[in-house]
């Protein structure tokens, strides 16, 4: 039996399943990786901008280097596997997914419960009263040239997108949502991560204690496959593709 047929076996037979997705899945959406040999995180003046002291210092920079990113984000269409776990989630199998990706394309796919560890990019707050804001309205200003900054007009002081940047700590209700998730659930699939950034490469760990079963579709190896039943090594496009279409059928 393939290593996907395998898959698919086990998602039959669960009953509670998680999700894990990290870059890979965006990537398969044109979304630029943030991580690998060409990812965004390789240039040291993009990370020291797109740090919690480079907002602090230098908000224009920061919006200035992120706009190009939150451009392709927000055109970004859902994937053949941001639908699949639409369709797993809809036969009532699927219990909720956890993501490291700040795109929001599992809600744009239709996901309904999602806990976004690493933040997200459609959202932000103000740093001194707290005040929420869609960020969707500011970020076309900046492309149009209108603004170069967006500021709470009470506090007159930058708005921050409700990213996890460099130096600061998950956001304490997603990450208590996906180690609740990993708890229960009986099978976790983990969808184009490398499983090597901490703290959420701690997950797996915690489904697998509680007696889940593990399947990593990924197409490089990663430290977790020695623990999986089921390790695929191909592309998420086509292992959703036949997944999704015997979850149809």
């Amino acid at each position: 039996m393939y290593p996907t047929e395998e898959a698919i076996g086990l998602m039959r037979n669960a009953h509670r399943i998680a999700a894990l997705s990290g870059a890979g899945i965006s990537t398969e959406a044109g979304v630029p990786d943030f991580r690998g040999p060409a990812g965004l995180w390789q240039d040291p003046e993009r990370v020291r901008k797109l740090s919690a002291t480079g907002f602090r210092e230098d908000p224009e920079s920061f919006y200035s280097s992120s706009m190009n990113l939150f451009s392709t984000m927000a055109k970004a269409a859902p994937t053949m596997a941001h639908r699949l776990l639409v369709r797993l989630q809809d036969i009532g199998k699927l219990d909720a997914v956890v993501t490291q990706n700040i795109d929001g394309l599992h809600q744009k796919a239709g996901s309904s419960k999602v806990f976004e560890v690493h933040g997200t990019f459609r959202t932000g707050y103000c740093p001194k009263c707290g005040a929420e804001f869609e960020m969707e309205p500011f970020y076309r200003d900046i492309e149009n040239g209108k603004i170069k900054v967006p500021l709470c007009k009470p506090c007159k002081v930058p708005i921050k997108p409700d990213i996890v940047l460099f130096e600061e700590l998950l956001p304490q209700d997603a990450w208590n949502g996906a180690v609740e998730t990993m708890e229960a659930c009986d099978l976790l699939l983990v969808l184009g991560s490398s499983l090597m950034v901490y703290p959420a490469a701690e997950l797996p760990s915690i489904a697998l204690v509680n007696g889940a079963k593990l399947i990593i579709v990924n197409l490089e190896a990663t430290a977790y496959d020695g623990a999986a039943a089921v390790v695929v090594r191909d592309k998420l496009g086509s292992f959703a593709a036949s997944a999704l279409a015997a979850f149809i059928q």
